[in-house]
């Protein structure tokens, strides 16, 4: 009977995990422009970016918008209420956020195709409505949290999620550029490099907080990373620990402007992550439906 129970629960959260892959497929793709395109502009304000790297940029930022807005289309937050404790408002708001950010983004690679983007006030509109993307899915979520210190967890969790997967993905296509023009300063790169790690650093404290002050009642990490212990351990791999190891020689060889060496790395650390990324947002809704 022990073993008929233990195969019953299992087979549980594999179901939720199964049916909230589309959920936390939107949030990688939602997360990843947010942060990105954060990431961006924090590049852009500091100095070293070319014109050429902002319009590629900003086209892929946009594409990548392009696609969570289909997903979250074709499943909307807010259907998801069966499975686990939702903010119906602002689980609703997000198709139409995630639009206007899209909206915002092809805006933003026009005028930045056409060289009308001479300051940074020039991002303020995109910057506003992927803020309010990031809020509405920390609002949408936060009711799951057990306590205020478990929602601020949750809170940061999200805002650290989309730092991450926003550096990585940013500094593994500066990377590639500087092997187009290996004349540029290397500036840039470094500082996209020490944003990831202290990301994932952060990362790694913040998300098992926020993981273990679900309102279930585990008020333990250890106990949500034991419901689905394979998950736990592939999002610490991909997440966590590979990414680390990718990013800090990667800030070494980037010092020595060995680019191809420091876009290697940082092409490895974003294979990793995505997928780690992936497999904690299925983690997190298991032992929200626990």
């Amino acid at each position: 009977m022990a073993l008929l129970a233990s195969t019953s629960i299992s087979s549980c959260h594999e179901c939720v995990a199964t049916l909230t892959l589309p959920l936390a497929l939107f949030l990688l793709l939602s997360q990843t422009t947010v942060g990105g395109i954060g990431t961006v502009a924090y590049l852009r304000a500091t100095g070293g970016l070319t014109q050429g790297f902002l319009k590629f940029v900003a086209v892929t930022y946009a594409v990548l918008g392009a696609l969570g807005l289909l997903v979250v289309w074709a499943g909307p937050p807010a259907s998801y209420r069966r499975l686990f404790s939702i903010e119906q408002p602002a689980a609703g708001s997000l198709v139409f956020l995630q639009g206007l950010l899209v909206i915002a983004l092809v805006t933003q690679a026009v005028l930045i195709w056409r060289r009308r983007d001479p300051m940074l006030t020039g991002w303020l509109f995109t910057l506003g409505t992927a803020g309010l993307v990031l809020a509405a899915t920390a609002i949408a979520f936060l009711p799951l949290a057990g306590s205020v210190l478990a929602g601020a967890a949750l809170v940061l969790a999200i805002l650290v999620s989309a730092l991450v997967l926003g550096a990585a993905t940013t500094g593994m296509l500066l990377g590639h550029w500087y092997l187009v023009t290996p004349a540029l300063t290397n500036r840039p790169l470094l500082r996209a490099i020490v944003v990831l790690v202290i990301g994932l650093l952060l990362q790694a404290l913040v998300f098992p907080l926020a993981l273990g002050g679900l309102h279930n009642g585990l008020r333990s990490p250890a106990a949500a990373f034991g419901l689905a212990p394979v998950l736990s351990w592939l999002w610490l791999l991909g997440a966590v620990i590979l990414p680390l190891l990718a990013a800090a020689p990667a800030f070494a060889t980037c010092r020595l402007r060995s680019f191809m060496s420091t876009t290697g790395l940082l092409y490895l650390a974003m294979i990793a992550l995505l997928p780690g990324q992936l497999l904690g947002q299925l983690l997190f809704f298991v032992a929200a439906s626990a």
